[in-house]
């Protein structure tokens, strides 16, 4: 249990059939209408795959209407065609903004409550103060029957957000680290550990990137101490930071997402979600160089929740698009692209050898992971994490 983390065909006479064909004949010759598009509540009833629901008529029918959805989640991830295909299905345009950095896009709420999102991708941290400062729909059950059917038990309950009332798990991913084997030898024996990272830079040369993100950093330097990455006794943040001093030298960046070094393979070791690492090491060439180091220490979980922020002018369709992504096949689309670890029960059978490969740590890993609490990033834990981190970006 996660502790906080985490068609029926249709029978036509041949009257019938003919005149689809002609109305079809007609849709196509009109650019205004997407090829496939759903026109009508029934329509899209009769469309559902088989062992799926749909949304209730009021959530359709509001989620149309709108005619557009505003996204706000990472660039350049997802598969495109789950997209591409929720737009030509129900004629709803999809309006993306991007964030560099997710502590970043909770400032701009912070700053502006009405921000126009329809659906933002967040984390734990997030969900917290937009909590906190009111700033979320809940999210309306009755409008997600496939999310219900197939969200993992555990998950529903987990302590970020029990019973999942202001959002929706999509992946879960392990912070940890990855080595392009190239350069370095997955048999070192420090490796997996987090020993490999902090003690191993006679091997790397100072060719490591860490994230640009205070809480993951110091908590997987908790980790690697032996403590909890929550952890607010002032010991054990002194030791943290300590440990972190003495690395200092051997780190080249601080980089959420180091893609241009990557690809030219000027970084060796990368600490950050192992998961990454699939899809940007394949683009360096036809055999991937990185290795996913799990340390047996444990390291930091990292959930990307669907949030409903109130400043949003189609809440519904940010529950239709939740309830297209549960459909299992194109939830198996989103994982077979990102091999990101997830809470979904019904894509086992759809999933690739690969990546089955890439998602999966050792058996029993997730319980020695955690996910940020909120002791960790508000009132003295966040004090003490923010004057390490100022030594340390010096």
């Amino acid at each position: 249990m996660f502790t906080y983390l985490e068609k029926k065909p249709m029978r036509w006479s041949l009257f019938a059939s003919g005149l689809i064909l002609i109305f079809a004949f007609v849709i196509a010759a009109s650019p205004c209408l997407a090829a496939g598009q759903l026109k009508t509540y029934e329509e899209y009833v009769a469309s559902i795959p088989k062992g799926c629901e749909p949304v209730p008529r009021e959530c359709f029918e509001q989620a149309v209407k709108g005619k557009t959805f505003a996204m706000y989640d990472w660039a350049a991830w997802w598969p495109e065609e789950l997209y591409k295909g929720f737009e030509n299905l129900f004629g709803i345009k999809i309006v993306r903004d991007n964030y560099p950095d997710i502590d970043e896009a909770l400032a701009k709420f912070r700053l502006n409550p009405k921000t126009p999102y329809d659906y933002w991708l967040t984390n734990p941290k997030s969900l917290h103060y937009m909590k906190e400062w009111n700033q979320l729909e809940m999210v309306n059950h009755d409008w997600i029957p496939n999310v219900n059917r197939y969200l993992a038990e555990d998950v529903k309950q987990a302590s970020w957000d029990p019973g999942y009332k202001y959002c929706v798990l999509t992946t879960l991913g392990y912070d940890a680290y990855v080595v392009n084997t190239n350069f370095i030898d997955k048999k070192d024996p420090r490796m997996p550990s987090w020993k490999f990272v902090f003690e191993g830079g006679d091997v790397y040369k100072g060719k490591l990137v860490m994230r640009n993100e205070m809480n993951r950093v110091i908590g997987n330097t908790l980790k690697y101490l032996g403590y909890s990455l929550n952890s607010t006794d002032p010991a054990e943040l002194k030791a943290a930071e300590e440990a972190l001093l003495k690395l200092k030298p051997n780190i080249m960046s601080f980089d959420s997402w180091p893609k241009r070094a990557v690809m030219a393979q000027e970084v060796w070791v990368v600490e950050g979600v192992v998961h990454d690492y699939l899809a940007l090491g394949s683009l360096i060439g036809p055999k991937n160089p990185f290795y996913p180091a799990y340390p047996p220490e444990g390291c930091l979980l990292s959930p990307m929740l669907v949030v409903i922020p109130k400043g949003g002018n189609n809440p519904a369709a940010c529950h239709l698009f939740l309830n297209y992504l549960y459909r299992p096949e194109n939830f198996a689309t989103l994982i077979n692209g990102v091999a990101y670890g997830h809470g979904h029960i019904q894509i086992e059978d759809l999933l690739t050898e690969q990546a089955k490969i890439w998602m999966t740590p050792p058996e029993g890993y997730r319980q020695k992971c955690e996910v940020l609490m909120p002791p960790a990033f508000t009132g003295e834990g966040e004090k003490m994490r923010a004057s390490i981190w100022e030594k340390l970006k010096k």
